[in-house]
């Protein structure tokens, strides 16, 4: 493979609000720190570091996050790729493409998301399976998918249908599925034929730009017009890769993979991952007839008296309490937050 025509781009524009307090605005989800004092996007780029020069990592973000992003990762990285505006995903990688596609027209651009949990150990099997979609990619110009194969009857993840008899290579997505409510998800699990969708995707750039043209041809000419001085990019047609080329295409291929993998998704995930770590902030938990609680609460003696299940975060300005199994509608409070005006806050 020749990696100096392959470039990585790690998307980073999210704030990540189902982990506020302590993903807010200004710190949001891929600069928190779990095992040890390494933040997501730091683990995210060390993996990456594994599969091209360095002035082939891409960091994909907001106008807002830029010189943040910059002044904490610009030695590690070629360069950042500003989206002027939050339109979701779709044009943000419709972005990227025609960027890199004007510096090297043979270029091969891998997309991954900044903010999952890779453990450290499994580094070296995520670049050799990452190195196989990309021979994949060019060979049959393809969008290769990474698909990890489930380890539970996951209710939080988007799942990719395909065909359990190529196993070691990758094979056309029959479908796609949205998150499954409990009973389906356990019966995905149990197929054998079902992947978790993990927002890893590789693709030659003029396959990708094809892609656009061919299947989103509005959201082609809006971002086309608006690096042409001509178009608001917050008037851009605002959807996902995933609605707007993936779930359309017939040249959507999935690779299984299996290196452990774990979406940060919400507090109660962030705070098991921390938990397992060893790095939970608080100086001590003393409780009574209580158990299954994670504390995430600096320089205090927490006590806890009668009560399971819970999360309890603590910032300068916020206390969370939550049941665990209702981390997801965190999310809730901060569009409350919002539509109160307590910006302050976010």
């Amino acid at each position: 493979m020749n990696n100096g025509h392959v470039y990585c781009v790690i998307l980073a524009g999210g704030v990540g609000e189902r982990l506020w307090p302590l993903s807010r605005q200004s710190n949001p989800k891929q600069l928190l720190e779990v095992h040890g004092n390494k933040t997501l996007l730091d683990q995210a780029i060390d993996r990456v570091e594994l599969l091209v020069p360095r002035e082939n990592i891409l960091i994909s973000t907001t106008q807002f996050h830029q010189q943040k992003m910059k002044d904490l990762f610009g030695n590690r990285i070629g360069g950042i790729i500003v989206e002027p505006g939050l339109r979701n995903t779709g044009p943000a990688i419709l972005l990227s493409c025609l960027q890199l596609y004007e510096k090297d027209k043979d270029a091969t651009i891998v997309f991954l998301p900044a903010d999952p949990f890779i453990p450290q150990k499994d580094n070296d099997k995520f670049a050799q399976f990452v190195e196989h979609a990309i021979d994949f990619s060019n060979q049959h110009s393809q969008i290769t998918l990474l698909g990890v194969k489930p380890t539970f009857a996951a209710t939080g993840y988007g799942y990719i249908e395909f065909d359990s008899a190529a196993i070691e290579q990758p094979s056309m997505v029959k479908k796609f599925h949205e998150k499954p409510n409990r009973d389906v998800a356990q019966t995905y699990f149990d197929s054998g034929s079902m992947l978790w969708n993990i927002g890893i995707f590789c693709a030659k750039a003029s396959v990708f730009l094809d892609q656009y043209k061919s299947l989103a041809p509005k959201m082609f000419s809006e971002v086309m017009d608006y690096r042409a001085g001509l178009m608001d990019y917050n008037h851009v047609q605002s959807d996902s890769i995933d609605y707007a080329i993936m779930e359309k295409s017939n040249q959507v291929s999935v690779l299984p993979v299996d290196f452990s993998w774990c979406d940060v998704g919400d507090i109660e995930v962030f705070l098991t991952i921390k938990d397992n770590s060893g790095s939970l902030q608080n100086n001590g938990i003393i409780q009574t007839a209580a158990k299954n609680n994670l504390v995430n609460v600096p320089n205090k003696l927490v006590a806890l008296i009668g009560v399971d299940d819970l999360c309890i975060v603590e910032t300068d300005e916020v206390l969370l309490i939550t049941k665990r199994e209702d981390a997801q509608k965190v999310r809730d409070i901060v569009k409350q937050i919002k539509k109160d005006g307590l910006n302050n806050y976010l």
